[in-house]
């Protein structure tokens, strides 16, 4: 039902598609990284649900998942309602998952405003995270643009997106800069450059824009997913799921920075200051728990004369001596044991893990 006198609201969609390869052993093909409790504050999945309650009523946040995922999508235990959970068929990247979920609340909210944000990053300061996705909204609602999150960098990283920030954006809601350019992860020279600069963010994945600038912009560039999406989500409640399987056969997989925005020419950034981590990698998790340096620990762990080394077990013990700016991670029937500096490779491993052992993947 739409909300009466025509006035459009907020909603908020999570992606929770990924696998989450680069944090096996723990993530695997029967559970994804967004399911894991990697900060200890449970899966997530419900922390990120969690942070967005105080800006979105439960009936106003949307999951979008996997259909291999279903199992651990329960209504109940993420706190919104059951028809707000979409299941993908298979995974086409972040462009479809969109557009499924745009496209569904379209149909009683056609003026939505939409924040678009995975389920699987931390965020340190959540009162400076609501304090910007507040702002957020405001903006693309007043404004009919498309809005990022930027992160202002720390380090040169090599594994982020940077965003380089334009001219100061006028008008009421301060803070907000035009888009110059997205610019793909750097080698390391390129990241000290954009670190110097002072121009650069990391491209946080998090996303604000009306319902109706979105659909104008899958109108332009992508017309072949809105289109076979929107046929899928149009039709009788009876054989949606038939529909929605036959249109993601037939588009492509694409995301939605190389689809749409880095195609768009008018779009702002917020630089929200927010101690957000993406989590990314073993490497990342450790050094968002650590602030800095030093061993963590989860579960039984002995680590003797032991610097910067991240240890995890769910069962038995970890005993390590004299390990320095290692990965140690016991799970289930499976052990990983890797050079922080490394923990890139280990999407590699679990690909070779899968080849070799499947059924540890």
């Amino acid at each position: 039902m739409r909300p009466s006198g025509g006035m459009s609201m907020d909603h908020a969609i999570v992606l929770a598609g990924g696998s989450g390869l680069r944090f096996w052993p723990e993530s695997r093909s029967n559970r994804s990284k967004q399911f894991l409790n990697l900060t200890g504050g449970g899966a997530m999945i419900r922390e990120t649900l969690d942070r967005l309650r105080p800006v979105f009523p439960q009936e106003r946040i949307w999951v979008v998942a996997g259909r291999k995922d279903a199992r651990h999508l329960s209504h109940r235990a993420l706190g919104i309602n059951k028809e707000n959970i979409l299941l993908e068929p298979e995974g086409k990247n972040t462009a479809p998952a969109i557009s499924l979920a745009s496209t569904v609340i379209a149909r009683n909210d056609p003026d939505a405003v939409l924040l678009i944000t995975p389920a699987d990053h931390a965020i340190a300061n959540v009162q400076a995270f609501l304090a910007v996705i507040r702002k957020g909204l405001r903006l693309a609602r007043e404004t009919g643009r498309f809005v990022t999150l930027g992160i202002p960098p720390t380090h040169p990283s090599t594994g982020y997106g940077y965003i380089e920030r334009g001219a100061s954006f006028p008008g009421k809601i301060k803070g907000a800069f035009r888009v110059a350019r997205f610019a793909e992860k750097p080698d390391l020279s390129t990241a000290r450059r954009f670190l110097r600069s002072g121009r650069f963010d990391w491209n946080s994945g998090v996303f604000l824009f009306r319902n109706d600038t979105l659909a104008k912009s899958f109108a332009k560039y992508l017309p072949d997913v809105s289109e076979a999406i929107g046929k899928a989500v149009s039709g009788a409640k009876n054989g949606f799921t038939q529909r929605l399987s036959a249109a993601y056969r037939r588009i492509p997989s694409i995301s939605i920075d190389y689809g749409l925005l880095e195609k768009e020419t008018e779009i702002l950034v917020l630089p929200a200051n927010m101690g957000w981590n993406d989590l990314g990698t073993w490497r990342s998790l450790h050094e968002f728990l650590s602030q800095g340096g030093g061993n963590v620990t989860f579960g039984n762990a002995i680590l003797t004369d032991c610097k910067n080394t991240l240890a995890r077990t769910d069962s038995g013990l970890v005993a390590a001596i004299g390990m320095e700016d290692t990965v140690i991670i016991r799970c289930g029937n499976a052990v990983l044991v890797c050079p922080r500096s490394r923990s890139e490779d280990v999407k590699k491993m679990a690909e070779e893990v899968r080849k070799h052992f499947p059924a540890l993947a």
